[in-house]
């Protein structure tokens, strides 16, 4: 019998022809688990790139879906067995956060541990995964999926590196999921979902103009409201491209889709020597933007605002990762098994 791992470059062949390999795509299981009285204590997500699917809390104590295209491909059987295999972890996890409070000697407090697991299928057809801890916000420990091998990131992490380190099996069967199950999920849900993630929006773009000192002048170039997350967003002057001011960053919309901006610091007088070049999936050809004279849009003003919220509420909340095991049939679980205790060399004990 073929084995699922097999298959997968056949059924990767089969998703790209049918169009769902345009671009870059991820799928990403977030964990976190908090000490003390915050509410809630565990907390789970998944994310098709930045999407959400389905989300797990110890106050609902259910797998739900986050995303309509879900809830019409999934049936009650498979949310079920997802949230007995949620409700399964929980206490892994948070188990997980007193081990690693007791090696850091914090004794009170809200700490949290977090976990990411997740795989990418790039546009050229490779992919890769990652498996990476985090405790209060600091990297942890992570995998190093090619030479199969755990790498502590702080001292208080070494005795779960030695203790993973010295069963092979732990990483394999990690990349084994990495390169399988994960991957094979990501074209199923491409598929299933294929008129929301696959979908194209154009940017909307403008320049906007403020003094900076006696003579000099700053030019932002906005591209906003674009879907999907990939963009290309640069300055030029006479043709030559130029540094921007600051590292340029994507962030969410509440509706979905992205915005960015990018800065470059002129002599006042020339700013008409200078344009934004806006490349993106959605256009023909890249657009070519210079300064004009108006108002910034309010729905820029808004986006910008709610995407910092957006960013801001992901770090507090701590999001940390769990994975899935598969189990029965009728459906696809996201994962082989569950998060591993930091205490322990077994795949389903403590770190």
């Amino acid at each position: 019998m073929t084995s699922r791992t097999t298959l997968m470059p056949l059924l990767l062949v089969a998703v790209c022809l049918r169009g769902a390999c345009a671009g870059s795509h991820s799928l990403r299981y977030f964990y976190s688990a908090l000490s003390g009285p915050a509410l809630p204590q565990f907390f789970t997500a998944g994310f098709v790139d930045d999407a959400p699917i389905d989300s797990y809390s110890s106050e609902t104590r259910r797998d739900e879906p986050r995303a309509a295209w879900m809830e019409e491909n999934e049936g009650p059987q498979y949310w079920e067995r997802e949230t007995q295999i949620c409700r399964g972890w929980e206490p892994v996890l948070k188990e997980n956060v007193r081990i690693a409070m007791g090696r850091l000697n914090h004794t009170r407090g809200l700490h949290t541990f977090q976990l990411i697991v997740g795989c990418e299928l790039r546009d050229d057809g490779s992919t890769g995964g990652f498996y990476q801890y985090a405790y209060d916000g600091r990297d942890f420990i992570s995998l190093h999926k090619d030479t199969l091998s755990w790498v502590a990131a702080m001292p208080a992490a070494e005795i779960t590196q030695q203790r993973w380190n010295a069963d092979r099996s732990i990483a394999e069967q990690e990349k084994a999921y990495l390169e399988g199950q994960c991957i094979e999920g990501l074209q199923r849900y491409l598929l299933n979902g294929k008129e929301t993630l696959q979908r194209r929006e154009r940017p909307e773009t403008m320049v906007s103009h403020h003094k900076s000192g006696a003579s000099n002048a700053r030019l932002t170039c906005h591209a906003y409201k674009f879907y999907p997350r990939e963009i290309e967003v640069k300055w030029f002057r006479n043709g030559v491209e130029m540094p921007a001011k600051f590292l340029p960053q994507t962030l969410p919309n509440p509706d979905g889709t992205y915005q960015i901006k990018t800065t470059v610091d002129i002599p006042e007088g020339e700013e008409e020597m200078y344009i934004c070049r806006v490349d993106h999936s959605s256009l023909d050809n890249a657009l070519d933007v210079k300064y004009e004279k108006k108002a910034l849009p309010i729905g820029l003003i808004i986006g910008a605002i709610a995407g910092v919220v957006v960013l801001l509420a992901a770090a507090i909340g701590g999001i940390v990762i769990w994975r899935k095991r598969s189990a029965g049939q009728g459906g696809y679980a996201a994962a082989n098994k569950g998060p591993i205790n930091a205490d322990s060399s077994s795949s389903t004990a403590s770190a």
